[in-house]
């Protein structure tokens, strides 16, 4: 089966922009994209990735990713928003092109989705911090797969296109788009608040910049806590930024123990950035991030949690995006993205191996990892500040790496 769609940039201007068409053959997992002629004449335009899609007048074909460009499924559904559209929606979709069709205007990024030439302006939650209860009974709902009212229904939908496998949705406040991120039943611990302590403890280190965080509960005494994000693509409920994930720039093919020590790692990451970033410190910025999450056990820092975003008016550029999802997760020194020359490993000796990739000096790789390690150490503080339960706090001590 063969089905195509147009591919707009919001934000460009009032109107969504059309860039280009992406056509699905979801038998054989090819997917083939072109920029329309309009698009390439503009002065704004911009390449939607730079190394798969450059700026041309050529057919380009995926043949990964179920023939889905990488950088075209960063505005669509993950685990999480694939559950709430097939329960959600009465028609479910049949192939990767109507999943982001069926999330269009809501995912992270620029980027929207329509089978005809004109697209719906962005949409914006309707979502309010007034609505906790409702959205605390919904994901409830939701994960128990239990009917769901049309209110709540229309209360999640807005987070369908917002990736990852937890539940979340989006609320406006003040003008300002947010993230929610709820807790789950199973956590080992109170997610909520620790992500939100584990970021801004990031926070903390010169020359990191970290999505702005904050933890909102629900009134009464067993009241959930839930985590709000502030998008950074977004400033008073308009487009700013274009968002690709390192997992579309990545993207190669099997992943194997050579490959982490080559072009699925921090290095090979740290390298386009020093290319194609409009901010010189990018990549010492990156190596600062992983150090942190090395010692703070975030293990969970697979491609996707890493991305550039492209500013959508002046000053144009790429540059790496706002830290997020930073949280500890395992003490098995295992994590997602390599290293250094000993791939996974989560250790010192590893942190320093290719520290000339990112543009360092060993000495200055040194003193970057002395840094953090004295920072991490303290993280007890910064969980209790954040209110983290005592109990909690036990229960990373066997999370966190000492």
């Amino acid at each position: 089966m063969i089905s195509s769609a147009y591919v707009f940039i919001e934000g460009l201007q009032d109107e969504p922009v059309i860039c280009g068409q992406f056509e699905l053959n979801s038998a054989e997992q090819v997917g083939r994209f072109v920029y329309g002629r309009s698009y390439l004449e503009r002065k704004d335009a911009f390449p939607l990735d730079p190394l798969h899609l450059p700026l041309n007048d050529s057919t380009f074909t995926c043949l990964t990713n179920k023939g889905v460009f990488g950088v075209l499924s960063d505005a669509g559904a993950d685990a999480w928003g694939r559950k709430l559209i097939a329960q959600l929606h009465t028609t479910k979709p049949k192939n990767e092109l109507e999943y982001l069709i069926a999330g269009s205007s809501m995912g992270v990024g620029a980027l929207s989705f329509s089978l005809s030439r004109s697209a719906a302006k962005t949409k914006v939650s309707r979502n309010s911090l007034a609505d906790i209860d409702l959205l605390l009974q919904g994901k409830n709902a939701i994960l128990a797969a239990e009917r769901v009212s049309d209110e709540v229904k229309q209360a999640f939908i807005y987070g369908s296109s917002m990736g990852g496998a937890r539940p979340k949705t989006l609320l406006s406040n003040a003008g300002q788009e947010y993230l929610v991120k709820f807790n789950k039943s199973d956590d080992l611990f109170n997610t909520a608040r620790v992500e939100h302590a584990s970021m801004r403890m990031l926070d903390e280190l010169d020359g990191v910049s970290v999505a702005q965080t904050q933890v909102v509960s629900q009134q009464g005494n067993s009241g959930e806590d839930l985590l709000l994000v502030k998008r950074f693509d977004r400033e008073n409920e308009r487009v700013t930024h274009h968002f690709i994930s390192a997992n579309s720039l990545l993207q190669q093919g099997t992943v194997t123990g050579q490959s982490l020590r080559t072009w699925y790692s921090y290095g090979q990451l740290a390298e386009f950035l020093r290319r194609h970033s409009d901010r010189a410190e990018d990549a010492i910025e990156l190596y600062k991030r992983l150090a942190f999450n090395v010692m703070i056990g975030n293990t969970d820092d697979h491609a996707r949690n890493h991305a550039l975003i492209y500013a959508l008016h002046q000053p144009h550029g790429w540059h790496l995006s706002p830290a997020y999802d930073v949280l500890p997760i395992s003490n098995s020194g295992q994590h997602s993205l390599g290293i250094g020359e000993g791939g996974r490993v989560g250790s010192r000796q590893n942190l320093l191996s290719q520290a000339k990739r990112f543009g360092l000096k060993p000495f200055k790789a040194e003193k970057i990892v002395s840094q953090v390690q004295e920072l991490v150490a303290e993280w007890p503080a910064y969980m209790m500040r954040a209110g983290v339960a005592e109990g909690d706090i036990e229960r990373l001590k066997a999370i966190i790496p000492g």
